[in-house]
């Protein structure tokens, strides 16, 4: 004969059980009404910040734009810590580089060539080598043009054997679709390293 089972209280049993469904309807009815507050805020963060981005982004560069333009010069030259002497040796070759290098002919694409590459790192040579073999049939076909200036320049920093300057390039070119010449300004971020006694161009980019 098998031992009687104890008795359960059955009262108590439904109270634990009412007590167990009424904790998990709580939690349930909690995360729902969490979930639902997401989906309402979410979305309308998204949207509010997808429909303000473009025009946040262009007062942003508009306002970089300006203030590059007009306060860049005067703030860089009166930095501190930058000797005279050392500004203008790097601007020096900044200024020389940048317009070799947004100058060309169609008719003489390696005339600055050599030049560029001996005022260039041999990591940075080799980039501008590359660059020159895609684009010079592009240029050949296109008729292409191009006059330079470097109309100012600031140095930015000077780190030990490591600089860096922004130039403000005009460019005027010409082709067979702009016979007539089309003026276009660039600003660059020259990068350069000290060889020896002599500043090399290891980077370039416009912005």
């Amino acid at each position: 004969m098998k031992d009687r089972e104890p008795d359960v209280d059955d009262s108590t049993a439904e109270l634990d059980g009412t007590d167990a469904t009424s904790d998990s309807t709580s939690d349930v009815v909690a995360s729902a009404a969490a979930k639902r507050a997401a989906r309402k805020t979410a979305p309308l963060t998204a949207r509010d910040t997808g429909s303000r981005a473009p025009l946040i982004l262009a007062v942003l560069l508009a306002g970089f734009v300006a203030a590059t333009a007009f306060f860049g010069y005067q703030y860089f030259a009166d930095s501190s810590g930058i000797s005279d002497g050392a500004r203008a040796e790097v601007s020096a070759v900044a200024d020389d580089y940048a317009t070799k290098l947004a100058s060309f002919d169609y008719r003489d694409l390696n005339k600055n060539r050599e030049a560029i590459t001996a005022m260039s790192t041999s990591s940075f040579a080799a980039k501008y080598d590359e660059m020159v073999k895609a684009l010079t049939e592009i240029v050949a076909n296109g008729q292409g043009v191009a006059t330079a200036k470097v109309s100012h320049s600031a140095v930015s920093s000077i780190d030990g054997d490591s600089a860096t300057v922004i130039a403000f390039v005009d460019q005027k070119a010409t082709n067979v679709v702009a016979p007539n010449g089309k003026d276009q300004p660039y600003r660059m971020v020259l990068s350069l390293k000290r060889d020896g006694d002599r500043w090399l161009v290891d980077d370039v980019q416009t912005v």
